[in-house]
């Protein structure tokens, strides 16, 4: 996954932020009890985020225990203290996700990018075999799905900006309407999730935007800002935010309209500080370092 989906520490109460390390603590622990030590290095901040929304919807595993680290055995961490379908379902999602990374990457990276993934790529098939196997292959299906749809869009000569985003927003509405079985909480979350796919596709694109421009690879902005060599950094920077704050204010209206059964200050935090300060980071703060260099 990106890994753009975080939390703001420095406005988090410490119990909330113990609260949070202790899921992401237990969906490693669940990472490498299903799939493998190793798995537990694909490990990332939006699978957490996912884990903690699906057990906030479904009430899960609100107690935890302490124990020892699985990676680091001198370290004691907090995990759930009982089974969770949301961790299961998150390590899933971080399996597919990472294996169709791999193969987008195999097709359209360059020499020392496909060689990497000639040497990760048998590991994560062994993991894919797993899923399958505990009865996840929906989750495959889904980001096999992305990769299809996304590559069919980018060889759209009419790709715009939505048509470009739409296969992650799809996805992610699938996966996050998938919490509840109540038709209404389905709907919002499903407008919650698409509109964070939304929001994490265009960072990316943003992020991306220099490189992609520079190796003459598809970007969204590029193409509906008519984009190629030298441009006006700053300017392009605040058309980016601009759309991609869309995208914000329609996830958090939609945040607003889920039930929870816990987690609240957490996910609140997420959607509305974290999202904000790791928007304005890539957009501004690294673009403008990218620039100076």
């Amino acid at each position: 996954m990106f890994g753009y989906i975080r939390p703001f520490k420095p406005e988090m109460l410490i119990k909330d932020f113990d609260a949070y390390k202790a899921v992401y603590c237990s969906l490693c622990k669940q990472l490498g009890k299903d799939y493998g030590v190793c798995a537990s290095l694909i490990l990332s901040y939006d699978a957490t985020l996912y884990a903690i929304l699906s057990m906030s919807v479904r009430g899960e595993c609100n107690s935890y225990k302490t124990g020892r680290c699985k990676v680091n055995p001198t370290k004691k961490c907090n995990y759930c203290q009982t089974e969770s379908k949301a961790l299961k379902d998150a390590a899933a999602v971080s399996i597919a996700s990472f294996y169709h990374k791999l193969e987008d990457d195999h097709a359209d990276g360059g020499f020392f990018k496909r060689l990497a993934v000639f040497f990760v790529k048998p590991v994560a098939k062994r993991w894919r075999k797993k899923l399958f196997k505990y009865g996840l292959g929906k989750f495959d299906e889904i980001f096999a799905s992305v990769v299809s749809e996304q590559l069919a869009a980018e060889q759209n000569p009419e790709c715009g900006i939505d048509m470009a985003a739409h296969p992650t927003a799809k996805a992610l509405s699938i996966l996050c309407a998938d919490m509840s079985e109540d038709k209404t909480q389905r709907r919002v979350l499903e407008g919650f999730g698409y509109h964070l796919g939304r929001w994490v596709y265009l960072m990316d694109a943003a992020d991306d935007l220099a490189d992609d421009i520079k190796k003459c690879g598809f970007n969204p902005f590029a193409r509906a800002f008519s984009l190629s060599g030298e441009y006006d950094k700053e300017e392009i920077s605040h058309q980016c935010n601009s759309v991609i704050n869309e995208s914000a204010a329609m996830l958090l209206s939609s945040y607003n309209l889920i039930e929870l059964k816990g987690n609240q200050r957490i996910l609140e935090n997420v959607v509305t500080l974290g999202i904000s300060a790791m928007q304005k980071k890539v957009i501004f703060d690294n673009n403008k370092k990218k620039s100076n260099k």
